[in-house]
């Protein structure tokens, strides 16, 4: 197909195209075979501004097509098959509005989605864990090709997990169109009491000699500020991420706040471990134009007082005042985790001393420990805090 350039396209009228905007640019030129051929290649990624419009467009390009003779057989199945799945979506809103039956969500959306398999999750904070439509804990499956899991949250805590074909929300519009029927739902569900997450049960954490894990995003100010409200999306695809890591090792979520995620741990191990594969999952994923995002991770263990409302105690404060003396990709570990630690670190796991170090609010200086394992970033600037003598 010849280059159209910019002066023949100029001398093109409007009814060349199959599409032109409300401010006049014009796309998808339909003038010969050629270009016909390539604008039903690429109709699918023109994004237009309402459905006339599109309906508008897609009449005129097969219209066209006709004319030349095509038979775009491809373009028509793609449609039929987009059109069913999003025709597919609207029922679903529409008969979720009505539905009464928690278990029916579940097999409404295998209906929409086409996928048998697909398995919907709730939060339940009293077992620490998602649940089934049963109430059973139903941990989330392993990575495997062609699988992955959706979650959804509310006011920043975990609500509901969709286990699912990893093809069946790949549409972004379909995507959106049956979260949001979803969210409704769930929504509708938690006021009537019939979904098994509950607000958060203090009482149900483990207590005694326990290992906290506290995360946050490094320069999420500075990330906030050059990515808008796309930051929004990341750091809801981040705290799925820690979530995820820390539920396989079998940690529990006690808090999630802006950027920062506070879990507890009834071992060091699975708290390494946990903070190990949080890591590795964000290495080398990227948002937007190529961004970035790396958190920083904090471990301490010791015998906090558990109450109606939470942890309190200095090994809580030591905890976060251990993160934040990290850098993005980094592990910190204290001198009592790592002495909890010492004959149970998990497989491929060193700790290299980075020496005492003062913690800001602490009164006695705390040995500190860098978590290193293959694949992971070792060399790191000075840690941000003060070197006790």
């Amino acid at each position: 197909m010849a280059r159209l350039s910019a002066s023949d396209r100029a001398k093109l009228p409007d009814s060349a195209f199959a599409y032109v905007d409300s401010s006049g640019r014009r796309r998808l030129p339909i003038h010969d075979e050629a270009h016909v051929r390539n604008a039903l290649g690429r109709f699918e990624r023109v994004s237009f501004e309402t459905d006339t419009a599109r309906e508008r467009a897609r009449t005129r390009l097969l219209n066209a097509a006709k004319k030349y003779g095509i038979l775009p057989v491809g373009f028509i199945t793609g449609q039929l098959r987009s059109e069913g799945r999003h025709a597919a979506a609207g029922r679903l809103v529409i008969e979720l509005g009505r539905m009464a039956a928690p278990g029916e969500l579940e097999r409404q959306l295998r209906r929409a989605l086409r996928d048998p398999t697909l398995v919907v999750l709730y939060w339940s904070e009293s077992a620490g864990s998602y649940v089934d439509g049963t109430g059973r804990p139903a941990p989330l499956p392993p990575d495997q090709a062609g699988r992955c899991v959706t979650y959804l949250e509310r006011q920043g805590r975990p609500m509901t997990a969709i286990v699912h074909d990893s093809a069946a929300l790949d549409d972004p519009a379909l995507a959106e169109t049956v979260l949001a029927a979803v969210r409704f739902v769930i929504e509708k569900e938690r006021l009537r009491g019939e979904v098994l997450a509950r607000s958060t049960d203090a009482a149900t954490l483990p207590t005694g000699f326990v290992t906290f894990l506290f995360t946050d995003i490094e320069d999420s100010t500075a990330l906030l500020r050059k990515m808008g409200d796309p930051y929004g999306s990341l750091l809801n695809d981040v705290r799925g991420i820690i979530r995820d890591a820390v539920l396989r090792g079998g940690g529990r979520e006690v808090d999630a706040r802006a950027d920062e995620f506070f879990a507890v741990f009834e071992q060091v191990a699975p708290a390494i471990d946990a903070a190990v594969g949080i890591h590795r999952a964000l290495a080398g994923k990227t948002w937007g134009d190529d961004i970035e995002c790396r958190v920083r991770a904090g471990i301490h263990s010791g015998s906090p007082t558990l109450t109606e409302a939470g942890y309190i105690g200095l090994s809580v404060h030591t905890a976060a005042r251990v993160c934040q003396a990290a850098h993005g990709g980094q592990t910190l570990i204290s001198g009592l985790a790592r002495d909890a630690a010492r004959d149970a670190l998990p497989a491929g796991v060193r700790l290299r001393s980075l020496g005492p170090h003062r913690l800001p609010g602490l009164a006695r200086a705390e040995a500190l420990f860098q978590v290193e394992a293959e694949g992971l970033p070792a060399e790191f600037p000075p840690l941000r805090t003060e070197t006790a003598p």
